[in-house]
């Protein structure tokens, strides 16, 4: 499809008419006639301006203003400051789009930093904080009418284990399971995981030793 500027030239050289004789007629400055063959409106001083200058040079080669007009609707558009630009062009410039290379970059630094932060976060809480303490069994209330019975459970690896103030050994990966005899009638039994910088976390069974 022809442009607006390529329809103007035609119509011109079909008439054989030059560019001088038709801006002392028409009063447009030969420099904006030119502009317009060449589909240049960066020459012109504003959109509305340029339409009327395509309205009046149309007018004067005899061809269709309507026509004209339309076929510049189809390839230009103006912007916000009243300036025509190749459509494609023209709207980004007046719907900007903050989401650009330049914000994207800045979002996933963003979100490795807060990840990160978050990371070293929950580890200085769990060197900081009390290790885990687990009982699997015996269950709190248990009633037994043996005279011993077996504890067992988990801790972290490098937390120091005590049952009633004497210290327990962990077995590897931070289990335990060790056997206390039992008293007739009520036993507390209190566990405690100490780490290395002193927090401690313990659990309290009671025990009844039935006959």
């Amino acid at each position: 499809m022809k442009s607006i500027g390529q329809i103007l030239q035609e119509a011109r050289i079909n008439k054989k008419l030059e560019i001088g004789d038709i801006a002392r007629i028409t009063r447009i400055r030969p420099q904006f006639l030119v502009a317009l063959e060449a589909d240049d409106y960066s020459q012109l001083p504003s959109g509305t301006i340029a339409r009327g200058f395509i309205k009046n040079y149309s007018q004067f080669l005899g061809l269709s203003e309507n026509q004209i007009l339309s076929v510049f609707r189809r390839d230009f558009v103006e912007n916000q400051e009243g300036r025509i630009l190749p459509r494609g062009i023209g709207s980004p410039i007046s719907q900007v789009s903050l989401w650009t290379p330049k914000t994207t970059i800045i979002a996933m630094v963003t979100t490795i930093i807060t990840l990160f932060a978050v990371y070293i976060f929950y580890q200085y809480k769990t060197y900081t904080g009390a290790p885990p303490l687990i009982v699997d069994k015996p269950l709190d209330q248990t009633r037994t009418q043996d005279s011993t019975i077996e504890i067992t459970g988990s801790t972290d690896p490098d937390a120091v284990l005590s049952v009633d103030g004497k210290t327990i050994a962990l077995d590897k990966g931070g289990t335990y399971h060790f056997r206390i005899p039992l008293n007739l009638g009520e036993n507390r039994v209190t566990i405690v995981a100490a780490s290395k910088f002193g927090k401690t976390k313990s659990a309290t069974l009671t025990i009844f030793h039935d006959q």
